[in-house]
């Protein structure tokens, strides 16, 4: 048995144990509020991207991908302490971050990028882990892609682990690859520890939405999404 399937094995009883978790982390101040925060050790950064007035991509239905990208990070997040992992979630509710009283919708979504970003640098012993969903005008695409940060060599490598989880457990026809950002991902171009965004699926196709709002769906991706973190950190 490989080191990805041993943890797969010994994580089939994550759902016994995360109701626990929940109730117990959160005693214990795992969930720090805001992106400010310097947490002590090696950490793991969650991103629901988007927020607040900034929607994200949206469904055929309306439904905005920031909802979606906060469910899954809200399922990964006790994944990750159940298996002893210290976390904080960037955001942890429909707004943006970054300071809301700036006059333009523009000046507001550039606050709160860069105060991601800021969060990140205040945790240099971290890894961030950007969930998102995808988006393209014609409706056929679909399939999880990962796309990890140029700056630290690292980034490929835990993007590859959690593209190959995602395609093994829950995508097997998936054969996208993982990708570097560029520039037009500002959060992974500036990022300077290991760092990856997971375009989980694509809003813009019906069958693959219908998937990406389904709560056990969410669930089976932040799993899949624990085991490549977990076999990153092997």
């Amino acid at each position: 048995m490989n080191r990805f399937t041993a943890a797969l094995a010994g994580l089939i009883l994550f759902g016994a144990v995360v109701f626990g978790c929940l109730c117990f982390f959160g005693r214990q101040g795992f969930r720090p509020a805001m992106s400010d925060v310097h947490l002590d050790g090696f950490s793991i950064l969650i991103d629901p991207g988007h927020g607040g007035e900034d929607g994200g991509a949206l469904a055929a239905d309306g439904t905005p991908e920031k909802t979606i990208n906060l469910q899954i990070a809200r399922m990964l997040e006790p994944m990750l302490n159940a298996c002893g992992y210290q976390t904080m979630l960037l955001r942890e509710s429909d707004s943006l971050i970054g300071d809301n009283s700036l006059p333009t919708v523009r000046q507001r979504k550039v606050s709160d990028i860069r105060r991601r970003l800021a969060a990140v640098e205040l945790n240099p012993d971290s890894l961030l882990i950007s969930i998102h969903q995808n988006h393209f005008t014609d409706p056929k695409y679909d399939g999880a892609q990962v796309f990890y940060s140029g700056n630290d060599p690292r980034s490929r490598l835990l993007a590859e682990c959690i593209q190959e989880a995602v395609v093994t457990r829950l995508q097997p026809g998936n054969t996208r690859e993982i990708k570097q950002s560029g520039s037009n991902i500002y959060l992974l171009y500036h990022c300077k520890t290991p760092a990856v965004m997971v375009e989980c699926g694509f809003l813009s196709n019906p069958a693959e939405a219908e998937k990406l709002k389904d709560e056990a769906y969410q669930r089976e991706m932040a799993f899949s999404v624990l085991c490549g973190i977990l076999n990153y950190l092997e």
